[in-house]
C-alpha cells in the first residue's frame, strides 16, 4: 500500500481531470508521470496527483515498473466507468468513487476513511477545525508528514462540498464555517448493491450471513458510506431482498443472508446498461 496521507500532491479532486487521467491510462496503460502529464495537458506534479487519485478512487491499480513507466490496469469498476461514463458525471459512478475513497482496498485514504467511518453521523454539525483535531488524535504522533496531517482533513471535507468533486452526492453542506451532514442523494439500488456486496466480499466473504447492525455500524458498511440512518439501511435491505439478492429475518439477531454470489461488478454493469 502506498501513501495513505498526502497522496494527492496538494491537488484537490477534480472529476474532469480524473476523467482525463482515466482516458489516458485506458488508451496507454504504460505511462510514466511525464507521459501522463503530456496526455492530460498538465504539468508533472498534477499528473502525479491524479495518478494517485485514479488508484485511491478504485479506478485503476499499478503494476510492475516497465521500460516506459509503471503499467496501469483498470479495475472492473474502472473498465465499466470508462465504457459507460468516461466523464464521471453519473451519480452512481460518483457514489462508487466515494466508496473506494472512504474504505481500505488496494489503497487507503486515511482522512476520507476516518471522516466517513468514525467522525460523521447523520445530523452532525461541526467545523473543519474540529475534524482536523480529531484526525490528528486518531493518527497519533508517528505520522511523519505533519503538513499532510493538517491539510488532508480540510481536503477531505472539501471533496464533498466543491462542485468539481462530490457535491452532487449531498453528503455534506456548508453554512459559513459550519459543516453539516446533509440529506444524501442516494443512488439507484443496484449501485447500493454493488457497494454492499463488494464490501461483503472484501471483508466477510467466508460467511453468507451478517447481522443487520453490521450493515449499519461496521467500517465501510452502508450506514457509514451512505451516512444513512438505520431505517434507510433497512429500506436498502428491503429493496435488495425484492431483487432476490438478500433474505432478511426480523428475529432477535436480525440475520441478513447474502443470496447474490456473482461478482459485484455485474450488478454495476446491469445498472449502467439500464440507464
Amino acid at each position: 500500500m502506498a501513501k495513505t496521507i498526502g497522496f494527492y500532491q496538494n491537488f484537490n479532486l477534480d472529476l474532469k481531470r480524473l476523467s482525463a487521467a482515466l482516458q489516458c491510462v485506458e488508451t496507454q496503460p504504460e505511462l510514466g508521470h511525464d507521459a501522463l502529464a503530456t496526455c492530460m495537458g498538465v504539468n508533472r506534479p498534477v499528473a502525479e496527483g491524479f495518478s494517485a487519485w485514479l488508484r485511491h478512487t478504485g479506478l485503476a491499480t499499478l503494476g510492475e515498473q516497465r521500460q516506459r513507466g509503471r503499467s496501469y490496469e483498470l479495475t472492473p469498476f474502472g473498465k465499466l466507468a470508462f465504457n459507460y461514463d468516461p466523464n464521471l458525471t453519473d451519480l452512481g459512478t460518483q457514489w462508487i468513487l466515494h466508496y473506494y475513497l472512504s474504505t481500505k482496498h488496494t489503497e487507503c485514504s486515511q482522512a476520507w476513511r476516518v471522516l466517513m467511518n468514525e467522525f460523521l453521523s447523520p445530523g452532525l454539525s461541526f467545523t473543519a477545525e474540529q475534524f482536523t483535531s480529531y484526525f490528528a488524535s486518531v493518527m497519533g504522533d508517528e505520522v511523519k508528514n505533519r503538513s499532510a496531517l493538517k491539510k488532508d482533513p480540510s481536503t477531505a471535507i472539501s471533496t464533498y462540498i466543491r462542485p468539481q468533486g462530490f457535491s452532487k452526492l449531498g453528503i455534506l453542506g456548508k453554512e459559513k464555517t459550519t459543516i453539516s451532514v446533509a440529506s444524501p442523494n442516494f443512488p439507484q439500488i443496484l449501485v447500493i448493491g454493488y457497494v454492499l456486496f463488494d464490501w461483503w466480499r472484501r471483508h466477510y466473504n467466508q460467511t453468507n450471513t451478517l447481522s443487520f447492525p453490521q450493515l449499519c455500524k461496521e467500517e465501510g458498511s452502508l450506514g457509514h458510506i451512505c451516512q444513512a440512518s438505520e431505517p434507510q439501511v433497512r429500506q436498502f435491505v428491503s429493496e435488495l431482498t425484492g431483487l432476490g439478492c438478500l433474505s432478511f429475518s426480523q428475529t432477535q439477531h436480525e440475520p441478513v443472508n447474502r443470496l447474490y454470489l456473482e461478482p459485484p461488478h455485474l450488478l454495476l454493469e446491469r445498472y449502467y446498461s439500464q440507464r
